[in-house]
């Protein structure tokens, strides 16, 4: 049999069609999943470890299905509702690492600044336009390395979602060290995948500014600030609802691919046969 979502390596078009092509075929799951997920968010911490679960389980059925091996929608969910206060420790895992990333290479931007403004001479115009090409330089190179720390980290739900025994530290391990040699390749899919669901933000932005200015009109102030809210709060989860299970499904093939490549992909557990309790 064909896999029809397969592709030969992890090519950034190829990634991004098999991702979109899984999301297309199973559109109606995947978005109700995510939208409940998101529903889940508005309650503190243990609708965080739902979401959390929710969003794994979008992408261990889209893992399944790249490695022709469909699991049932409920198989799926029960199996990562049982990991759910893991998937909640992993992002807040991940949380600290991105926030202690950001701060080490700011401090490390800074004291290079702080370098560099020694050595130039401020009454130099030479020396001004140095130090202002340094400090693009110095941001662009900033913000590459969060991408690139983010890129190395980027597929651990799946990981989590999919291997057992597994743990969220374990995950994030094993992120870390399979993706050292495709983080570019991942930073490129995500960019290209974010540019592609942009039609979708503008149009949210678009019902989001019409229906202020209309509601404002004709309801008074009080009401239609609340009105506006209550707006605003359900395009944000149905936009968020609609893009998510894409970049999961994405998530899904770049896992799927990098083991593939590795001749890892039957060392992956399998979907268990009976649901477990």
């Amino acid at each position: 049999m064909t896999n029809k979502y397969a592709h030969k390596s992890l090519n950034l078009g190829d990634v991004i069609s098999a991702g979109f092509r899984i999301y297309r075929d199973h559109f109606k799951q995947y978005f109700t999943m995510a939208f409940v997920g998101f529903l889940w968010l508005i309650v503190p911490i243990y609708g965080w470890a739902k979401f959390a679960a929710i969003s794994g389980a979008i992408a261990r059925l889209a893992f399944f299905e790249v490695s022709e091996r469909p699991e049932p929608g409920a198989d799926a969910k029960r199996y990562t509702d049982k990991r759910k206060w893991s998937f909640l420790g992993q992002s807040l895992l991940l949380l600290l690492i991105m926030i202690g990333a950001f701060i080490g290479l700011a401090i490390a931007v800074g004291i290079a600044g702080f370098l560099v403004s020694i050595l130039l001479s401020p009454e130099s115009f030479v020396s001004l336009l140095l130090g202002f090409l340094l400090g693009v330089v110095a941001f662009v190179m900033f913000y590459i390395g969060l991408m690139w720390i983010s890129a190395r980290l980027y597929i651990c739900d799946v990981i989590l979602a999919v291997e057992n025994p597994m743990t969220a530290t374990g995950a994030i391990s094993k992120s870390w060290q399979i993706t050292k040699e495709s983080a570019f390749k991942i930073i490129w899919i995500l960019i290209v995948a974010g540019l592609a669901t942009f039609p979708v933000s503008i149009g949210g932005q678009l019902i989001m500014t019409i229906s202020r200015l209309v509601i404002s009109v004709i309801l008074p102030y009080d009401l239609a600030a609340l009105v506006n809210f209550l707006i605003i709060l359900a395009v944000l989860i149905a936009m968020s609802a609609l893009t998510w299970p894409f970049f999961q499904s994405i998530t899904a093939v770049i896992y799927y691919d990098i083991i593939s490549r590795n001749g890892k992909q039957n060392r992956v557990t399998d979907r268990p046969k009976k649901p477990e309790i």
